[in-house]
């Protein structure tokens, strides 16, 4: 497993590519969000665009991961999931508990404060 980071303002955009399949492939990846939120950073992107499939050990490490992440006071969000993925989350009744988007720029954009509606019209 391979993790690029960039940081955009105040949110970690982690783009992951590799192997995802075993236990020993995807720990590198909850460690690495346990640095992120002793860094203070607790709102994380994880980009799987570059990643066709992924196994049962990956699924643990997210769900492990995106606890952790609560726990601290944020939130994981998923983007550039493929259908075979999709189909995983929707099968382990997963879909409902991660949030995912369309693309990063979506993703990241997901984490600013929305202005309050206007309901003077």
């Amino acid at each position: 497993m391979r993790i690029h980071e960039e940081i955009r303002d105040d949110v970690a955009v982690l783009r992951v590519s590799g192997a995802l399949m075993s236990g020993p492939d995807v720990a590198p990846f909850h460690d690495h969000v346990k640095r992120l939120i002793k860094d203070g950073m607790t709102k994380v992107v994880v980009d799987f665009s570059k990643v066709k499939w992924f196994g049962s050990a990956m699924l643990g490490v997210l769900i492990a991961s995106l606890t952790t992440i609560r726990n601290a006071g944020g939130d994981l969000r998923l983007t550039g999931i493929t259908e075979k993925i999709d189909s995983i989350l929707m099968v382990t009744q997963l879909a409902g508990i991660f949030r995912t988007l369309d693309t990063v720029d979506r993703a990241v954009a997901s984490y600013q404060p929305q202005p309050p509606e206007d309901k003077s019209r």
